[in-house]
């Protein structure tokens, strides 16, 4: 049974993550911050890589 051990631990942190992962995913943002959000979604950084920079208009 001690063999078991490292695997039970690590597969118990796997399950650890994937339940975080699924209950952030869930989550809302704040209202605070979809004003921000909102804000920024502009071309105002010219930052290429931005998720929120709309390309060339």
């Amino acid at each position: 049974m001690q063999a078991f051990v490292p695997y039970i631990m690590l597969g118990s942190l796997v399950m650890l993550y994937i339940l975080s992962y699924a209950l952030n995913k869930r989550t809302a943002p704040p209202a605070d911050c979809l004003s921000d959000i909102e804000k920024v979604a502009c071309k105002a950084c010219h930052n290429f890589s931005c998720s929120h920079h709309g390309g060339d208009d």
